[in-house]
């Protein structure tokens, strides 16, 4: 089993990933690489499917959308169940600036922590927890080497 713990694509394009691997129950070994391979489309596309979600946790305006750019994704797991939790850090270009206005959302969970009824303002809106899924699938993929080079000689 691997969970990401984060995932970055970092300001020269590189892939930047740090997962962990269940080695025996309630044990996990980490791992961390950046790589300049690219990332099949699919992974760029797991990214951008977040910046709806970085306005609507950072209570920004919709016009906004066109100017956030997903970068990285950190993520936790809490309490018994290990549930999971995130916050999404993003670039919003600027019209008066030369650099861009760097935008993290608050942390939010998937579900409560506990056996407790969760608050809503501390929770991920669901469809973000999909879309955060996808990405992690993309990420494993990646970890296994399925990048967007692909195979030149399939072996039959």
């Amino acid at each position: 089993m691997i969970r990401i713990r984060k995932v970055k694509v970092t300001s020269d394009n590189k892939i930047s990933i740090t997962h962990e691997k269940q080695v025996r129950t309630g044990s996990w070994d980490e791992y961390s690489f950046t790589c300049s391979d690219q990332a099949r489309p699919e992974f760029y596309q797991a990214m951008g499917s977040l910046a709806p979600y970085v306005i609507q946790m950072c209570e920004l305006p919709d016009e906004y959308l066109e100017r956030i750019e997903v970068r990285s994704v950190s993520v936790s797991y809490g309490g018994e169940n290990e549930v999971m939790g995130a916050t999404i850090t993003s670039q919003m270009k600027l019209s008066k600036s030369n650099c861009n206005l760097n935008l993290n959302t608050p942390h939010k969970a998937s579900d409560s922590y506990s056996d407790a009824p969760a608050d809503e303002k501390q929770l991920l809106p669901e469809k973000c927890t999909e879309a955060l899924y996808k990405l992690y699938d993309e990420c494993e993929l990646y970890i296994n080497g399925d990048r967007a080079q692909g195979k030149l000689f399939d072996v039959a």
